[in-house]
């Protein structure tokens, strides 16, 4: 190795540098580390590698896209959490029907609110309160589609408007799919996983049609087709379907292929880019979602197998981890925090650092005081530890 790394003494120019600069690059990619681990072998695990790691960089481009604007595709953040919600849900709720033969609704539901609720709903009580002070009170309507986890139908038919809490839109859709998706699930794996399968690429492409009929036909608009639980769960619906084709043989052989280079995964980046950011609104509105989410499924099954490359391996470096752990009340917590930031008479660069330090504050805070102890009676209604699979990357 060290013949490969290390520059030999009569080749000191510059330009006999360079073979050795890219000979470093390639060794890097060549580590025995690189090599792929089997899909199965991950989904046995306690813990799914990188997963706390995407969390975290979904909502640090949420953040910056409520700061510096739509140039930044925060949606795909979005995208990608309906994705990993989609897959880990459903991964949890398979992994307990082939081990007990049933899923208990008790205690998902259980567990759902004790994970959820403290955090969200303190959330929304200091901020009803916070825009009162401020001369800013909430409508019936507006409170109520907060307390009841439907912003996203409160954006979707008032035209998306920038309040304390419009981004609950997403938390609103996760909760939907939460109160119905275990029972449908349930229905569906009784008649086995690959009749499961083929209702769900329908819903997929149902769900698809639907969102480009409404756009592109009868002009609905884009907050409805971006917000609405029925023009998004194809989304979800993608990591639901990843979660059941995950033990198919056709599925694994799909997966060896795409992550037989630690370099694939940036192809599908590429490729997600494009999709999002070099196409049209007719597109992005219509198909868009579908395809983005269907590429950030390839994505998750790649850096899943792919934890340990170099190129890769920061996603589970602690620091980001914790970001990712954290990422449910970061999330919750960010357009305070940015609120703070710009109150600061410095650049707009400086302003959004102090943003995000207030808000990573203060979701530290929320995660330390309000979530850990109903995290601890959560995994009480955990029903085993093959089933846990990593709850702190659980939303």
């Amino acid at each position: 190795m060290s013949s490969v790394l290390d520059p030999k003494p009569e080749r000191s120019s510059s330009f006999g540098r360079m073979p050795v600069a890219a000979s470093r690059v390639a060794a890097l990619v060549r580590l025995p580390a690189a090599e792929p681990e089997d899909l199965a072998a991950v989904l046995q695990g306690r813990h799914l590698p990188g997963l706390d790691g995407l969390r975290a960089v979904g909502v640090f481009l949420v953040i910056a896209c409520h700061f510096f604007g739509p140039p930044i595709p925060g949606d795909l953040a979005v995208s990608a959490f309906f994705v990993l919600s989609g897959f880990l849900i459903s991964w949890l709720l398979l992994n307990e029907y082939d081990t007990a033969g049933t899923i208990s609704l008790r205690n998902f539901y259980s567990r759902r609110v004790l994970r959820i609720f403290p955090a969200y709903y303190f959330f929304v009580t200091v901020s009803c309160l916070i825009d009162y002070f401020r001369g800013h009170p909430w409508d019936r309507g507006f409170g109520f589609s907060g307390l009841f986890y439907l912003m996203n139908y409160y954006n979707a038919t008032h035209g998306h408007p920038p309040t304390a809490i419009a981004h609950a839109w997403a938390l609103a859709v996760e909760e939907q799919f939460y109160a119905l998706w275990p029972l449908v699930l349930l229905m569906l794996v009784r008649r086995g996983r690959g009749h499961a399968l083929a209702i769900l690429a329908l819903v997929i492409a149902g769900i698809a049609a639907w969102r480009s009929f409404l756009f592109l036909d009868l002009g609905v608009g884009k907050p409805y087709v971006f917000n609405a639980f029925d023009t998004r769960f194809d989304n979800l619906a993608v990591g639901c379907f990843l979660a059941l084709a995950a033990s198919e043989r056709w599925f694994l052989r799909f997966a060896r292929q795409v992550a037989r280079s630690a370099l694939l995964p940036l192809v599908s980046l590429g490729l997600l880019i494009v999709s999002r950011c070099a196409t049209t609104a007719s597109y992005h509105y219509s198909l868009g979602f579908t395809v983005n989410a269907i590429l950030l499924m390839v994505f998750l099954v790649q850096v899943l197998q792919l934890s340990r490359h170099p190129l890769w391996a920061w996603l589970q470096h602690p620091v980001v981890r914790y970001f990712g752990i954290i990422s449910y009340p970061l999330y919750l917590w960010h357009v305070w925090g940015l609120g703070v930031g710009v109150w600061v008479p410095i650049p707009p660069a400086g302003q959004f650092m102090v943003g995000v330090a207030v808000s990573v504050v203060v979701a530290s805070g929320s995660y330390f005081v309000i979530e850990k102890p109903f995290l601890a009676l959560k995994k009480r209604l955990t029903p085993s530890p093959q089933v846990a699979l990593s709850a702190a990357s659980l939303r």
